[in-house]
């Protein structure tokens, strides 16, 4: 048990590490199985070269994105950057890394750009890390650039000097596997779409997150705890209606087998149902239409049951 407790504490000290290594052997072997078993060369020309280079960086780019969409920093630099003041974002919003930030420069505008080029840097760092991974053992691999190579003729020619190379060269993809050329084409033009459509997709949701980001009327912390709310708001919401509904189904059940109606239980009007119902966008005061609700909620002397839910 001691020896858990030791590892334990060792994985917590350098969890920092353990995750990039975790994410350095997923990206690793990920690219392992690419190369083996999804990645197959065609025999025509025309898509060696496309198809080859997707394969090397597409998957390389989205890794990178994802880096990015998933970065605690980030989202605390870029969120309210559009619409605040520099000044106003280093003392009451962000609370960036001190130790990044020691030598700053003390005036403030030019102490949180500093921060947070040192910030975007190191996430920048860390987001290359399974790119270069992804690259470089598909280098070491090789099969990405046998078939890359074997679609430029001069490249063939300098590099095959033997009697009959240059021929045996051209089919050398294509005789690792039992599909027929029109099937490899249809294949290869699928997945480069694919590929294609997934970096597409990648890159204009990472633009349209960071341009909401920035141009959000709230600070990141802030914007943090609205979401934090909302999710407590619903399961509060979710428990209380639970509550309430049982003791009215109780009440109802014994009136009707009792012939006796019991206290009354509160249950709101429709139009109050109606009104916290409503979608509003979060103020700095108000979280929601329930949150609005009970600031604004005027005194009212009816507080039994609907006349609808009453025992009959």
């Amino acid at each position: 048990m001691e020896k858990f407790h030791l590892l334990l504490d060792v994985l917590i000290k350098h969890h920092k590490a353990v995750t990039m290594s975790f994410w350095s052997l997923l990206t690793a072997g990920g690219q392992t199985l690419f190369s083996k078993i999804v990645f197959q060369c065609p025999c025509d020309d025309r898509y060696k070269m496309p198809y080859s280079l997707l394969f090397f960086f597409a998957p390389a780019l989205v890794l990178f994105l994802l880096r990015y969409l998933l970065s605690f920093k980030v989202g605390r630099v870029v969120t309210g950057c559009c619409t605040k003041d520099q000044r106003d974002t280093v003392e009451k919003i962000y609370t960036l890394d001190k130790k990044s930030c020691k030598a700053s420069p003390e005036t403030p505008s030019k102490r949180v750009m500093f921060c947070k080029e040192v910030v975007c840097g190191q996430v920048t760092l860390t987001a290359l890390l399974a790119p270069f991974i992804w690259i470089t053992m598909a280098l070491l691999e090789g099969n990405y650039s046998v078939c890359l190579f074997s679609a430029n003729e001069q490249q063939q020619r300098s590099l095959c000097q033997e009697h009959n190379c240059f021929e045996k060269e051209l089919q050398m993809p294509c005789q690792q596997t039992s599909l027929t050329n029109f099937e490899q084409k249809v294949r290869a033009i699928s997945q480069i779409i694919g590929w294609g459509l997934i970096a597409g997709v990648m890159v204009l949701f990472t633009m349209i997150k960071f341009c909401c980001c920035c141009t959000s009327r709230v600070g990141f912390l802030q914007l943090q705890f609205q979401k934090i709310y909302m999710k407590k708001e619903n399961e509060t919401l979710t428990a209380e209606s639970k509550k309430y509904a049982t003791e009215l189904a109780e009440r109802n059940v014994k009136c009707f087998f009792e012939n006796v109606c019991h206290d009354s239980v509160r249950i709101p009007r429709t139009e109050e149902w109606n009104e916290i119902s409503l979608v509003i966008k979060p103020s700095d005061t108000e979280y929601s239409k329930l949150h609005k609700y009970a600031n604004n909620r005027p005194v009212r002397e009816d507080t039994l049951q609907n006349p609808a839910t009453d025992c009959i």
